[in-house]
């Protein structure tokens, strides 16, 4: 994957490309998935929420660089994990999101070893 700077992959919608290969990921992992594009500010955004049955995700990358990605658990509103990661490329994008992706896959789904058991850092 060549470097990209995050304006073609937010406001050039790239991140599309990805999405048919993504959807069929997530499902796999009982992963409920929505990708959201804001560009209402001066810095332009995407969004990608995800749903387990026990927890909510969020990654939010802004073309500044700027990211956040945070893991909440649903009964009791507490936030398991949470990242503020700054990046400059879609590589670095990529290989950031997909560690709340495989948190939530590994910790919480049923892959995770550790049953009902919440780990303290990813």
């Amino acid at each position: 994957m060549a470097y990209r700077p995050l304006s073609e992959l937010i406001s050039g919608r790239k991140f599309n490309n990805f999405q048919q290969d993504l959807e069929s990921r997530f499902a796999a992992y009982r992963l409920k998935y929505e990708l959201i594009y804001s560009e209402s500010c001066n810095d332009p955004s995407m969004r990608l929420n995800f749903e387990s049955q026990s927890h909510l995700g969020r990654v939010t990358v802004w073309e500044s660089g700027n990211c956040d990605m945070e893991v909440i658990e649903i009964a009791s509103g507490e936030n398991v994990f949470y990242e503020h990661p700054q990046m400059k490329s879609d590589l670095e994008f990529h290989r950031a999101y997909s560690k709340l992706v495989i948190f939530m896959r590994d910790v919480f789904g049923p892959w995770s070893s550790a049953k009902g058991e919440k780990a303290n850092s990813f």
